[in-house]
């Protein structure tokens, strides 16, 4: 009898995980996706549902505060609350443009119409932020 230790086949290299960095980098990719396109950050993740919720939210809120004649602030603001209101507004991404495209005649907040408007325009953009800061978080592996 010959002592003969069986050859094994060699052992392939376990998968690399992505690079910290390069997680990263992609979760943040996401995330400006995301805000540009409300739901986008979502949808390349394949989280249909909430990418479809996302966008449908938003783009009411959007359109029905732009219907009301709600304001829709510029970066050109005179006060501190007239920048948040900006930043509010720009949070909903390339819906800001359609806000602004349908505000032909300007804002109407003398009367409660108007001012429902214009907050529904601030809670479109925050909503939007916190979706994108979600789509940052799931993309990093921190969110489901």
């Amino acid at each position: 009898m010959t002592d003969e230790t069986p050859v094994s086949a060699p052992e392939e290299p376990p998968i690399a995980a992505p690079a910290p960095r390069s997680r990263q980098d992609y979760a943040l990719a996401l995330a400006i996706a995301g805000w540009f396109l409300p739901g986008l950050g979502h949808l390349l993740q394949r989280m249909w549902g909430r990418a479809l919720v996302v966008f449908v939210v938003v783009g009411m809120l959007v359109v029905v505060g732009a219907g009301m004649r709600g304001t829709v602030f510029t970066a050109h603001g005179n006060d501190a609350f007239d920048t948040l209101g900006y930043v509010a507004d720009l949070g909903t991404g390339s819906f800001y443009f359609v806000a602004r495209a349908l505000e032909r005649t300007g804002p109407d907040t003398s009367h409660a119409n108007g001012d429902y408007g214009t907050r529904f325009l601030a809670t479109a953009g925050v909503l939007n932020l916190l979706a994108a800061l979600h789509a940052f978080e799931a993309a990093r592996g921190r969110k489901a």
